[in-house]
């Protein structure tokens, strides 16, 4: 994909992520009353296959609106959250607040520029939930 068609596609991208923020946030199939209840939010295969985050600093890239990051934080990562979507984070950042999680951190940035954006910190373990890397126009990049 050429530079100019990639940016377009981004762009055309973080607008329809945008938009979705208030659909999810208010719809039944992230279930976030559930969630705000205590409703466990990762899979077991999830939980499984990363192991034991107690007090490990975990980055969650493409993050939405946090919900998935925030379960991590339940189950004692340290956490930040990465998303291009401005309120998609903004969005994460209240809910982490209301269930208890104000130390999160959710920063806006495109998965690309993730480095920049988080000042080179590394971090114990990266993750990403399902789907998310279908929407990368330049997985090797």
């Amino acid at each position: 994909m050429s530079d100019d068609r990639e940016q377009h596609w981004r762009e055309t991208n973080r607008a329809s992520w945008d938009e979705r923020v208030p659909i999810h946030t208010s719809g039944d199939f992230y279930d976030l009353e559930g969630f705000e209840a205590g409703a466990e939010r990762l899979r077991p295969f999830e939980l499984s296959e990363v192991g034991d985050v107690s007090d490990k600093d975990l980055l969650h890239l493409q993050c939405h609106f946090g919900i998935d990051t925030l379960s991590w934080a339940r189950h004692g990562a340290k956490v930040t959250g990465l998303d291009f979507s401005e309120p998609a984070i903004e969005a994460a950042r209240n809910l982490a607040n209301r269930i208890g999680f104000p130390q999160s951190e959710f920063v806006a940035s495109d998965v690309y520029e993730a480095v920049q954006a988080l000042n080179g910190r590394k971090f114990d373990i990266v993750y990403t939930g399902l789907g998310a890397l279908l929407w990368l126009p330049n997985i090797k990049r």
